[in-house]
């Protein structure tokens, strides 16, 4: 990956709103609705880093699905902040959405951010309610790097356990264009996923046993920053051992904008935001069990 995404630059990239607005803040004014309520800020771990913001729908009159989003950045930038559109997009949908932020290199190296991650997951599993989350339903969406990220929590159960839940406490988890079936080529990923002989631990495909929770791939088929077959062969190779996984390609999108396509739905760039909530509805039937 050679691209740091930022969502609201992304936006500005398609051109939605430019002639419009001339900020960030402007243009979300204008793309935020009333619809959610937003706590920021709240400590998951004991890190600086180790901070989440919870979006609620305003007007759950039900328990709600929650989703844990994972945004990505190389591991070495990006923040909760730039990701308010997607929390904005998925309350719209009912869904309880928390961003976290978590350690990054250079000032941490692997697995550092996946145990992060596990600690966000279980902070949820703990507090989820309190914002009227269902925690029988958390799944975890992960893009680009944060993709990697979700998949290593979907396949290797030590992350999880360490932070004291059930490998299976998840209902699902979502990979948007992830690098998570490839080799380490980059000088400056080498060095964030430590030590040369540590690597096989670092690719998902070495924890596949068939009994994982449904994983649902998506990915551009246009993306020239993480190769579209990361996703279909790692489906592939989990469909192999007898777990359940479904790839998805949209035609002529690219790595920006796969997200963007969740964080602005109405932009028909590609049926992201449909599709993830069709597997958060029914994950056994959309990721491809059934």
């Amino acid at each position: 990956m050679t691209v740091r995404f930022t969502l609201s630059a992304g936006v500005f990239a398609l051109g939605a709103l430019t002639s419009a607005c001339s900020s960030r803040r402007a243009a979300e004014t204008l793309l935020l609705g009333d619809h959610f309520v937003l706590a920021k800020g709240i400590a998951y771990g004991g890190n600086e880093h180790n901070r989440l913001d919870v979006y609620r729908p305003r007007d759950d009159r039900r328990r709600s699905p929650v989703v844990v989003f994972l945004y990505g950045g190389r591991w070495q930038s990006g923040s909760k902040e730039e990701y308010r559109l997607v929390g904005n997009a998925l309350t719209r949908r009912g869904i309880v959405v928390i961003v976290p932020d978590y350690r990054m290199y250079p000032g941490a190296l692997f697995p550092a951010w996946v145990d992060d991650a596990a600690q966000a997951v279980r902070w949820s599993v703990d507090n989820a309610h309190r914002f009227n989350g269902d925690t029988a339903r958390i799944f975890v969406v992960g893009h680009s790097a944060g993709a990697h990220t979700a998949a290593l929590l979907a396949l290797d159960e030590k992350y999880l356990r360490s932070a004291g839940v059930a490998a299976h406490v998840l209902r699902g988890v979502v990979s948007m264009a992830g690098p998570v079936d490839t080799n380490w080529t980059d000088p400056d990923v080498q060095a964030l996923m430590g030590p040369r002989e540590g690597w096989p631990m670092t690719y998902p495909a070495s924890h596949i046993d068939g009994t994982e929770q449904p994983i649902l791939f998506l990915h551009g088929a246009s993306d020239e920053t993480v190769a579209q077959i990361n996703s279909s062969r790692l489906a592939a190779r989990i469909r192999e051992r007898g777990g359940c996984a479904r790839s998805v390609s949209y035609a002529g999108v690219g790595h920006v904008e796969l997200v963007v396509a969740l964080a602005l739905p109405w932009l028909r760039r590609a049926p992201v935001m449909d599709d993830i909530e069709s597997f958060i509805h029914d994950p056994k039937r959309a990721g491809g069990c059934e």
